[in-house]
């Protein structure tokens, strides 16, 4: 894009910014939608059939032996430490949701986003833990999440303040590349005033798995969302892929069918953050929200590109060093903090990201 062209996007996206702000032009809905990856949500309850055991209650580890052997189990010295070690009790969790709902509540001016989109929750008895205790008052009266076969026992919920009318998940088949389930995508339809939005929640394969993975989940959501009949589609999440993995065909799959709101907000603002996710001395943006093309097609719906956010507030981040071991040279970076059972203290590895959506 010349330079032309950017000054008439620019004025044209500021315009309709200001036009939005302060409730909006007569009749239309602004809709602000968030998601946040929570690293490890987990109640403190052993669930049947999960590999939950590293956040269970110390109590409980030391007279289990199924949680013994478990620990035992594990080859890498870190997990199999934390497996045996971590204190997860209930003063543990609270102050880890209450953390959490710090984080959440930063975003406008206090009163959260209307739609939340989480990764890594355990189960829907954790997540109305959140709501009940931290965010209700917010006016989160709706939730939704769908059990998955991930081993561990993660899955991916959603909170909201418009009524939810109906949610169901969708499967990825990776078992030609891995004998694990990974998380499946959850879809759910919500009521936004008269119009309908359709909102898919991902949590695709991690890195630790080969690309064609994630573009087995890419195809799972190209699919359901171009048969939705809603007045908007957003799909939004972690969704693990990295640079790389959109030279190595991840785009084909979904980019010709999605706007990404990251990639036109930087087209438009110099202030965002490098990413929503550091990893030994690189940020990537994991978690992202799309827009279906075909969405923006009608009058009805607009992206309010310059509102996206990655949240940094200063007390979300720390200090890091980071020692390039191939030269030695050594860089600070202001990076997540992650939650600390010991202190208390922190919040999640992952930074949320946010946008405001136009519905006329």
């Amino acid at each position: 894009m010349n330079i032309f062209s950017k000054m008439i996007l620019f004025v044209s996206l500021l315009t309709a910014h200001f036009s939005y702000a302060g409730g909006g032009l007569q009749g239309a809905t602004t809709l602000s939608v968030m998601t946040y990856n929570l690293e490890n949500l987990f109640d403190t309850l052993h669930d049947k059939g999960k590999e939950d055991y590293t956040y269970l209650p110390l109590k409980f580890k030391n007279t289990s032996r199924e949680v013994q052997d478990y620990c035992l189990s594990l080859d890498n010295d870190y997990y199999r430490e934390s497996c045996f070690n971590y204190d997860w009790s209930d003063s543990v969790l609270q102050r880890k949701m209450q953390n959490l709902s710090q984080v959440i509540l930063s975003y406008n001016n206090g009163a959260g986003a209307d739609i939340i989109v989480f990764q890594e929750v355990e189960n829907i008895r954790v997540l109305k833990q959140l709501v009940s205790g931290y965010l209700s008052k917010k006016g989160y009266r709706y939730i939704a999440l769908e059990e998955g076969k991930d081993k561990r026992g993660i899955d991916v919920g959603m909170i909201s303040k418009y009524p939810i009318r109906s949610q169901r998940i969708h499967h990825i088949n990776i078992s030609k590349y891995s004998s694990r389930h990974t998380r499946p995508i959850l879809e759910v339809k919500l009521q936004v005033n008269k119009k309908t939005v359709t909102i898919f929640g991902n949590h695709w394969p991690s890195q630790g798995n080969v690309d064609e993975a994630r573009i087995e989940a890419s195809k799972v959501l190209r699919d359901m969302a171009m048969t939705s009949s809603s007045n908007l589609v957003i799909a939004t999440g972690d969704f693990n892929t990295s640079s790389d993995d959109v030279l190595n065909g991840i785009e084909l799959n979904v980019l010709p069918y999605f706007i990404d709101v990251e990639a036109k907000a930087r087209e438009l603002k110099s202030n965002l953050n490098e990413g929503t996710h550091w990893y030994r001395g690189a940020w990537e943006s994991l978690d992202k929200i799309f827009v279906l093309k075909k969405s923006l097609q009608s009058t009805k719906v607009q992206v309010d590109y310059l509102s996206y956010e990655i949240l940094k507030k200063e007390f979300m981040l720390i200090p890091k060093i980071w020692i390039d071991y191939d030269n030695g040279t050594q860089t600070e970076f202001m990076i997540p903090n992650r939650y600390d059972t010991k202190t208390g203290k922190g919040f999640s590895d992952h930074l949320p990201v946010a946008a405001k959506f136009i519905l006329f």
